[in-house]
């Protein structure tokens, strides 16, 4: 009965997230880019290898930060179309040599160029990642601090003005916030800990309502279901970031401000 009672349980799970939980080799592997275990430089890169090794050639290093201090996240994850979760766009090189995802900016003219022409394969294909993280740490010196993640507080380097990235690729968009979620979203929860205080407005300012809703989470109040910690950590609802690129889930005082970090993962 057991063994039946399972596979339902884990595909109720990935409904109700919008996506694949990670399975606990995966796991395994992410938190070994946490810091402390990890170096802070690395956390957030996406190491892409499937095609890279079909092609006999170094996989390709995806580093967020380098992005992040110029575009929001909304420019990638909604102009773009990178979805928010790890292997949804299945991006192939005829499509960004094409000008598509990578290639809008990669052009040769915005930023260095994906054609073959350009010789420029080295730059995303890394045998190793020391020169990019020599480049982190000379680009996180002066910026707001954090003891996780990769060391740097992007939301207060966004509020101060350390950095300003655009949220268009073409001509700026402001959007108007919805005046009913300036106020913190409390969230109960069943353990003993302090209760979660979720801010709509400091996601908003990088990523757009698309991003979440309805993939990640229901839009209906209470309609979201299987939300634990547990599910968190394997990837799903506030994990598909918050284990990969933004702040980890072990800086538990930035969402459970009552709570100490002497919890690590």
């Amino acid at each position: 009965m057991l063994l039946r009672v399972v596979p339902v349980v884990l595909l109720v799970l990935a409904m109700s997230s919008g996506g694949d939980a990670m399975d606990r080799s995966e796991l395994a592997k992410v938190l070994k880019t946490i810091p402390p275990n990890g170096p802070f430089a690395r956390f957030g890169n996406v190491t892409m290898r499937m095609r890279t090794k079909q092609a006999g050639m170094e996989p390709v290093v995806f580093p967020h930060w380098v992005h992040r201090k110029n575009y929001t996240c909304r420019v990638c994850h909604l102009e773009l179309n990178f979805g928010m979760k790890r292997g949804d766009t299945g991006i192939t090189r005829a499509q960004y040599t094409k000008g598509k995802f990578c290639g809008v900016c990669h052009n040769g003219t915005v930023a260095f160029g994906v054609q073959t022409a350009d010789k420029q394969c080295h730059r995303c294909h890394m045998e190793n990642t020391k020169e990019l993280d020599k480049r982190f740490e000379e680009f996180a010196e002066g910026l707001p601090m954090s003891s996780f993640g990769n060391g740097i507080d992007w939301a207060a380097a966004y509020r101060d003005g350390s950095i300003r990235p655009t949220n268009s690729i073409g001509a700026e968009i402001t959007i108007p916030f919805p005046e009913k979620l300036k106020q913190p979203l409390k969230l109960g929860t069943a353990s003993p800990r302090s209760d979660v205080s979720f801010s709509h407005q400091e996601h908003f300012a990088e990523l757009d309502c698309s991003s979440c809703h309805p993939d990640i989470f229901n839009i209906k109040v209470k309609s979201t279901t299987a939300f634990t910690m547990d599910t968190n950590i394997y990837g799903n609802f506030c994990g598909a970031c918050h284990m990969l690129v933004a702040f980890p889930m072990n800086d538990c005082k930035r969402c459970h401000k009552g709570m100490s970090n002497s919890f690590a993962m």
